[in-house]
């Protein structure tokens, strides 16, 4: 009797940390999301994605976007994201302003914003690129957006 209460536990522990080295194989981005409040999506093309901004090339791929969840109540959610365009940003509302703002969430392999002395602000986001390969993200303050 004593044996299988003592095994129980430590078969059902045995079970949950082999549940848990799963999850954090096959889920670190899921987990690393809770732990860092944000919310990380993926798309394939801009076809892919539930709403889109306007300024977004149509020929946008490879597309993660990372949205802040927690934090101070605004109107506006920490955003970045990152696509690849051949095509680039043309929107015609969109103008060059001197760099003052920098994204708040992080995007695995993103251009390196801290480089760039200017960039494109379409409204309260603001971008750049290093060949195809941009980075947009919003609020930006100091640049003239948000």
């Amino acid at each position: 009797m004593p044996r299988s209460t003592i095994t129980t536990p430590l078969t059902l522990g045995a079970v949950a940390l082999g549940t848990l080295a799963t999850l954090g194989l096959s889920g670190c981005s899921a987990l690393g999301d809770v732990a860092h409040d944000r919310v990380t999506s993926e798309a394939a093309t801009r076809a892919d994605l539930d709403a889109a901004p306007d300024w977004l090339p149509a020929d946008a791929r490879d597309i993660t976007s990372v949205a802040g969840t927690g934090g101070k109540a605004s109107d506006t959610t920490p955003t970045t994201l990152v696509f690849t365009s051949a095509d680039g940003v043309t929107e015609d509302s969109c103008s060059t302003a001197p760099r003052q703002s920098a994204p708040t969430m992080d995007v695995e392999d993103a251009p390196d914003v801290y480089g760039a002395t200017e960039v494109l602000r379409c409204g309260p986001w603001s971008m750049t690129s290093k060949g195809d390969r941009w980075i947009a993200w919003t609020p930006n303050p100091g640049d003239g957006g948000s």
